[in-house]
């Protein structure tokens, strides 16, 4: 068990080491090449810090375990969502932090809440036909994720949102080199991280619900988390946000990969009964996504216990939906 904890622990800390410095060489890169914060937050970082969801999602598909493979893409979206309360209790009184942040980031959101829906029309309706092994459900997830990427595109160049280079800000050279070391050491212990959590919970007794409640959720999480607290030291509000919902993005995505590599046909049909978790787990994403947008076209200044009221619905309905998901037993 000591070796699983000490790699558990260094994975940690390369992760939280690799994701404060990502963020930084992220807004150098925005600033050198022009591309606006939130174009590095939604498809660079957003991929990169999304590497350990799919490598979770694709291996439990590969090994037959469908519920785990859907389940960890939807329940790493609330943990998602809920960082952006996080984001507004270190802004210490500083806040809030959804009227710092481009009402564009809507767009991302409520694409994330599509594809989010797409997902729980897959597991509702088995549609009875597949293509090459696949959902048609899983191919217009593929598409929809494209399109989304195509148009949260044509509004940042349409808003001409874009990251001037200022004096002492680092090369590009540096920038690309600094930002592609980080990611590789992001990707590498991601992987090791989640190995390591998964002995853990065996070797400790945790039960699946709560490890995929809160384990599994936080571990996979930890890249975004560890970007968006390195990119709120450098205030860069947008980066963050764009980061959380196209992670979103990408994790819905990751159901179409997992419907590839599950070779005995469509994934979302093949959930048997736990197919009803998988919807609660869905619908809460959508909720808390929802929950979000609205506060960002409200734009509410007050505040409770410190926080923007937001950040405080958010941060309450993510601990009601996880005790939901502990109470259940869902297997995610």
């Amino acid at each position: 068990m000591t070796i699983h904890w000490i790699t558990f622990l260094l994975a940690s800390l390369a992760i939280i080491i690799a994701g404060v410095k990502l963020a930084s060489f992220g807004e150098a890169l925005g600033k050198r090449t022009g591309i606006g914060q939130g174009w590095i937050g939604l498809l660079f970082l957003a991929t990169i810090t999304s590497i350990p969801e799919l490598t979770t999602t694709v291996t439990g598909a590969a090994i037959n375990v469908p519920n785990i493979a859907v389940g960890n893409a939807l329940g790493s979206n609330m943990f998602n969502v809920a960082i952006v309360a996080v984001m507004d209790i270190l802004l210490l009184g500083r806040g809030p932090f959804l009227v710092k942040v481009r009402s564009y980031h809507m767009i991302s959101g409520g694409f994330a809440i599509l594809l989010t829906t797409l997902v729980i029309l897959g597991i509702a309706v088995d549609p009875g036909v597949e293509i090459l092994g696949l959902s048609p459900i899983s191919l217009i997830i593929l598409l929809t994720y494209l399109f989304g990427i195509f148009i949260l595109y044509r509004v940042e160049k349409r808003e001409g949102v874009t990251e001037l280079a200022e004096a002492g800000t680092m090369s590009l050279v540096r920038a690309v080199g600094g930002f592609l070391i980080c990611a590789a050491v992001i990707i590498t212990a991601g992987v090791f991280l989640i190995h390591a959590s998964k002995a853990i919970s065996v070797e400790t007794g945790l039960s699946a619900s709560f490890m995929g409640a809160i384990l599994v959720a936080v571990v996979t999480s930890l890249p975004e988390l560890s970007t968006s607290i390195g990119a709120l030291r450098i205030g860069a509000y947008d980066m963050i946000l764009g980061n959380l919902f196209g992670s979103n993005m990408f994790n819905i995505l990751t159901v179409f990969v997992a419907d590839v590599a599950f070779r005995r046909g469509a994934i979302l049909a093949r959930l048997g009964i736990g197919k009803d978790d998988q919807l609660i787990v869905a619908s809460l994403g959508i909720g808390l996504t929802a929950i979000a947008i609205i506060a960002i076209g409200y734009r509410s200044r007050r505040r409770v216990l410190g926080m923007g009221v937001d950040a405080a619905l958010l941060l309450t309905a993510y601990l009601l939906g996880t005790y939901l998901i502990i109470y259940r037993g869902i297997n995610i």
